[in-house]
C-alpha cells in the first residue's frame, strides 16, 4: 500500500469529464490548472494491479484497468490519468476505476494506492 498527500487542485482540474488527472511537484506550470498535484508519503513503490483500489480519503474505487506506463510514471514523476468510467482502450497511463463519479476532492487528504 502506497499512499499520497494532495498538496494542490488546479483551477480546472475537476470538471464533468470523470478525469483527474495526477502529477507530482514537478508538475509544469502549464499543467497545473488541470491537476491534482500529490507527493509521496512513504517510500512504498506504487503498484496497481487490475483488482486493486484507489481510495482519495474514504472514497474508494475498483480499479478495473492499468496502462502499461501507469505503475511507472506514479513512481517517477506522480502523473497518470484516472478514468472514472469502463476501459475504453488501452491508453497507455491511464488507470481506469469504477464507480464511474469523481470523488469530493480536498488539499491535505490522502489517495492510497493497493
Amino acid at each position: 500500500m502506497t499512499e499520497t498527500e494532495i498538496t494542490q487542485i488546479g483551477k480546472n482540474a475537476i470538471n464533468d469529464e470523470n478525469i483527474l488527472v495526477l502529477f507530482g511537484e514537478s508538475v509544469t506550470p502549464d499543467l497545473l490548472d488541470v491537476s491534482i498535484v500529490q507527493k509521496p508519503i512513504n517510500d512504498e513503490p506504487i503498484v496497481l494491479e487490475k483488482g486493486g483500489q484507489l481510495i482519495f480519503g474514504d472514497q474508494a474505487y475498483q480499479v478495473i484497468g492499468v496502462g502499461p506506463l501507469a505503475n511507472q510514471n506514479l513512481n517517477e514523476i506522480g502523473h497518470a490519468t484516472v478514468f472514472f468510467q469502463k476501459e475504453a482502450g488501452v491508453i497507455p497511463n491511464a488507470i481506469y476505476v469504477v464507480p464511474e463519479k469523481l470523488p469530493d476532492l480536498e488539499v491535505g487528504m490522502k489517495i492510497t494506492f493497493q
